[in-house]
């Protein structure tokens, strides 16, 4: 994996930011604590040429909405927990009845996101685009996290990996990234 080595230099800045972070985070002061993150830079180029016309391809959806379905999905841990937690990750199903949608994100204003499920989680305008022939598919499942995950290495170990073993299997050419 191309960033892994970047880890173990990002890790330790962000031990210390941790220690300078948690206890504002416990004081209602995540505004200030995240001034002084230190973001972690991926090596490589992210992005790669589509090979084929988007009206043929399968897109796949992620988005950090926090979103679990309710009655059917254990709610998404609301918090950040700054240790080596591997960060949760939820599939939804695209035609999920979307009454039962639950943001269990604690991060955002959900406001827009009540008031048309779209604004972060655009399975209908995507599904509109299918129809249409500009996109050919939509992968069955949109993968959901939880956003504000502090501590990049289990992301960069486990979730990506996890993800792109997911979306080879759906057979998906290009992933629409939605931060909430």
């Amino acid at each position: 994996m191309v960033d892994a080595p970047s880890l173990g230099e990002w890790q330790t800045k962000y031990e210390e930011w941790k220690g300078f972070a948690v206890p504002l985070f416990k004081e209602g002061k995540a505004k200030d604590a995240m001034a002084q993150y230190p973001w972690f830079t991926t090596q490589g180029e992210p992005f790669t040429k589509l090979n084929k016309p988007l009206s043929q391809a399968r897109v796949g959806l992620i988005t950090t909405g926090g979103y679990s379905i309710e009655g059917e999905q254990e709610a998404m841990r609301a918090y950040p927990t700054f240790g080596d937690e591997i960060p949760q990750v939820r599939r939804i199903p695209v035609d999920v009845d979307r009454s039962k949608l639950r943001i269990d994100h604690p991060g955002y204003d959900h406001k827009y996101a009540e008031e048309d499920v779209n604004s972060n989680l655009p399975l209908d305008r995507l599904a509109e685009l299918v129809e249409e022939g500009a996109i050919g598919s939509l992968c069955e499942n949109t993968i959901m996290l939880m956003g504000l995950q502090p501590n990049v290495t289990p992301i960069v170990e486990q979730t990506i990996p996890e993800i792109i073993s997911a979306f080879k299997a759906d057979e998906v050419d290009l992933a629409l990234l939605i931060p909430s």
